[in-house]
């Protein structure tokens, strides 16, 4: 494989990673528990967050750093298979890369 062959593969993966990252955005990730809901889209950017019961500030803080970091871990999971998907068969055939 040519040099100009590894430049045209490089761009069309930057292409592809473009459009997954477009596509994440459009995903949303719920996290929920007795005191909040929160929502991050997959490219790991909190959407909303709920506050469902505040009877214990303290609890109510562990429980909202709790399903933050939930939602976050899920967007991760997403976007790595996402990003996974986009490059599939592309890395491995550029030296060095696989």
């Amino acid at each position: 494989m040519g040099f100009l062959d590894q430049v045209k593969q490089l761009m069309e993966i930057k292409q592809k990673m473009e459009e997954t990252k477009k596509r994440l955005e459009a995903v949303d990730v719920v996290a929920e528990n007795d005191y909040v809901k929160v929502t991050a889209s997959g490219n790991r950017k909190i959407k909303d967050i709920s506050i469902l019961k505040t009877d214990d500030k303290a609890l109510l803080e562990g429980k909202l750093q709790s399903a933050v970091n939930e939602a976050l871990e899920k967007a991760d999971a997403i976007m790595q298979s996402e990003m996974l998907g986009a490059t599939k068969g592309m890395m491995p055939d550029m030296p060095g890369l696989g």
